[in-house]
């Protein structure tokens, strides 16, 4: 996040802040901070305060120093949401903890957030797990320093990261410390709301899912609703994955939409993104296409104004730019020419690291993509030969039976129907149709019979019209039979021919081999390039081009 400064008196008054002690910066941006005032000021004050860091300084300033680069971390986190940029804020607390011999829970609870959070929106499960080893270690320093309040935060998280990667059976341990630490004074409300945590996602990992349900309604009794409204969102979102699981998908939203006022209430993204998607899933479960619908376009509307995918660079990306940055401080501190094989040296093998696991993620994702491309092109292929075979089978059964057909009813029908007018409300286009459900099938039969075995149809004026005419029937009726028996209009009915059509010639390499995606475009009917594309894609998940080349890979196999 940039710190934009307006016009030459306020970039004056940022100068003189360079030269205030830190203990008066310090206040300025914590009542910023605290109140609520301007980010950029306490951005700017704990920035100031941070880099003025040195391993001489008294230890008192020390503290400060690292204080503020967590504050920093937490406005990146909270209100940018940068997070190369909490990284770097994050890493720069530790070294200062590291250097300056201080133990605190608090950094490494900040990591554990940044990598739950990225593996979330990335689903990652691998950062999910660095996500819980930081909660852990948040854990372990919270009871050796004997600090109370980020123990119970880092308990209630390592439970959380814990049961969404695998089970609470992997925690036993440290979970084990955590109890036994002494209480003064009787237990706090986290801890007991943790007990409670432990035994609702016991519950849950053992399907007991009404007495999980029973004890997320407790918790919700026990802890304050100004305190800990994290909390209680985070407690309702449980609970309705609970109703989920159960197959209570009413409930389940219910649940969901109690923990939606309080992530609206609070302006609250990132819990807000979590709601949208649930509700989207559940209404999905429910049958509710529109209500699913519109939950998910307001979910993927706050994800594009949240980072993404590029922002959220790998932890690889984020340590190489780390050691980058030292390396340049170390350029300032010490002599040139002691240095300046070392950092190359160091640079180059970072590079080469970074690059050699760009190639390699590239070359992975490539693999991934060629290997579903090629399953998707053999399902095409043997649809087209079980069509083939069901056409054969049906042309025999045909010729076998070799039904006589009533001419005369035929037109009758035909005649009776020519002097019906059409209905005027679209909402009952269909009601007065005399088509009998044996009328249908045979017209479909012979709607078939045309587009199986009529190369007319792949003639660019082919219409709907002729497509009547060539049945017999009145083109009304063939658009009927035809939205009723396939739920497409006659468009989209054709293109699907067409483009099966365009997959068996771009699969005859002896006659079609040298043909281009425009001829075959061309030889099955299509006008435009691009509608034969967005056909092609929409029917058989390949673009013509993909299509093309895996046909001819297998031809010369």
């Amino acid at each position: 996040m940039a710190i934009t400064c307006h016009g030459a008196e306020q970039s004056l008054e940022h100068s003189k802040w360079l030269n205030l002690p830190i203990e008066k910066l310090v206040a300025m941006a914590d009542k910023d901070f605290a109140d609520g005032g301007s980010k950029d000021t306490a951005l700017m004050c704990y920035t100031i305060i941070a880099n003025r860091y040195e391993a001489s300084m008294p230890q008192r300033q020390k503290v400060h120093c690292k204080n503020a680069s967590m504050r920093m971390w937490s406005i990146y986190f909270y209100d940018f949401y940068d997070y190369p940029k909490c990284f770097d804020c994050l890493t720069q607390a530790l070294d200062i903890a590291s250097d300056a011999g201080i133990d605190d829970a608090n950094i490494y609870l900040g990591f554990g957030c940044m990598y739950q959070t990225i593996s979330e929106e990335c689903n990652n499960y691998e950062l999910g797990t660095a996500a819980l080893d930081y909660y852990r270690q948040a854990l372990t320093v919270g009871i050796k320093t004997n600090d109370v309040e980020h123990t119970d935060m880092a308990s209630t998280d390592v439970l959380a990261m814990a049961h969404n990667q695998g089970g609470l059976s992997q925690i036993e341990g440290i979970w084990q410390q955590y109890l036994n630490q002494p209480t003064q004074g009787g237990a706090s409300v986290l801890r007991r709301y943790n007990e409670m945590l432990y035994q609702a996602f016991s519950n849950v990992e053992r399907n007991r899912l009404d007495d999980a349900i029973a004890v997320y309604d407790k918790q919700l009794q026990l802890i304050d609703t100004t305190q800990y409204t994290r909390l209680i969102y985070f407690t309702h979102i449980e609970k309705a994955k609970a109703y989920a699981m159960r197959g209570d998908y009413r409930n389940a939203i219910a649940a969901v939409k109690l923990a939606e006022k309080i992530a609206v209430d609070l302006e609250m993204k990132d819990c807000k993104l979590e709601v949208y998607g649930l509700l989207s899933r559940y209404f999905k479960e429910l049958g509710d296409r529109d209500t699913q619908d519109h939950y998910y376009n307001r979910y993927s509307m706050l994800k594009d104004t949240l980072t993404n995918y590029q922002q959220l660079a790998s932890v690889n990306e984020m340590e190489f730019r780390h050691e980058l940055k030292n390396m340049e401080q170390e350029l300032t501190e010490i002599k040139m020419h002691r240095r300046v094989m070392l950092i190359a040296s160091l640079v180059s093998l970072a590079f080469l690291a970074v690059l050699l696991m760009l190639l390699y993620f590239l070359y992975k994702r490539n693999k991934q993509l060629t290997q579903s491309n090629q399953l998707l092109y053999q399902k095409n292929v043997e649809m087209l030969r079980a069509e083939e075979e069901e056409r054969r089978m049906r042309r025999q059964l045909q010729d076998k039976e070799a039904p006589a057909v009533d001419e005369t009813a035929s037109h009758e029908t035909a005649s009776h129907e020519a002097d019906t007018d059409e209905p005027a409300d679209a909402c009952v286009k269909y009601k007065s149709s005399h088509l009998s459900d044996e009328d249908k099938q045979q017209l479909l039969s012979r709607i078939l019979e045309v587009m199986e075995g009529n190369d007319e149809i792949f003639s660019p004026d082919f219409s709907l019209e002729r497509l009547a005419m060539l049945s017999d029937s009145r083109y009304k009726y063939v658009s009927q039979v035809i939205n009723e028996h396939y739920g497409q209009n006659f468009n989209n009915f054709l293109n699907s021919f067409r483009i099966k059509e365009a997959c068996k010639r771009m699969g005859d390499i002896e006659h079609y081999g040298n043909y281009t995606i425009e001829a075959i475009s061309e030889s099955v009917g299509f006008k435009s390039r691009s509608t034969f594309v967005t056909s092609f894609k929409r029917i058989t998940g390949l673009t013509p081009s993909q299509y093309q080349r895996l046909a001819r890979e297998e031809a010369r196999q």
